[in-house]
């Protein structure tokens, strides 16, 4: 697939804000985070041959989906379990401090499921899928889909190749 850019939003935003997550949070409340985060967004957005990671909240600005949605989208979807299991002790999450963060981040995604599942490609990573796996899971899966959503160029390039228009090479 060639050679692409790696640009992670929350890096991004504590480089710019001098500032760690859960430090904004607090600072400016999730509001103020989404504000910053859609601002982030509508830079990177439109780099071309780039991978942008972000943070599951990114889709509940309607602004940011419209956004995602010049790429590619894919949707890394783990279970509740599996998640709390391997964020454990981190504390770098601020709506997960909570009495109950198992329930609270299944509350998340139950409220952006909606908006997950319109992504383009979906990777169900189980409790058995380091991330490598996660990461091989996924370069099958946007291979598959490039093949079968080949760019409107390819599409014109063999339509007027069947009609015969030699100049297209």
């Amino acid at each position: 697939m060639g050679t692409y850019n790696y640009l992670d939003t929350d890096t991004i935003i504590e480089q710019a804000t001098k500032m760690s997550i859960p430090d904004i949070f607090e600072a400016e409340g999730e509001d103020g985070f989404r504000d910053v985060e859609a601002q982030v967004l509508d830079t990177v957005h439109a780099y071309v041959r780039c991978v942008i990671s972000t943070g599951g909240g990114v889709v509940t600005r309607i602004q940011n989906w419209s956004k995602l949605q010049t790429g590619i989208v894919v949707w890394l979807d783990v279970d509740p379990e599996v998640i709390i299991k391997r964020i454990e002790g981190d504390t770098n999450r601020p709506l997960l401090q909570a009495d109950d963060p198992l329930q609270k981040l299944k509350d998340l995604l139950e409220d952006r499921k909606e908006k997950y599942a319109q992504a383009d490609v979906r990777i169900e990573v189980g409790e058995d899928m380091d991330a490598d796996a996660a990461a091989d899971a996924v370069f099958r899966s946007l291979h598959d889909f490039l093949d079968d959503n080949p760019p409107a160029y390819l599409k014109a390039k063999a339509k007027a190749q069947a009609e015969g228009l030699d100049w297209v090479q």
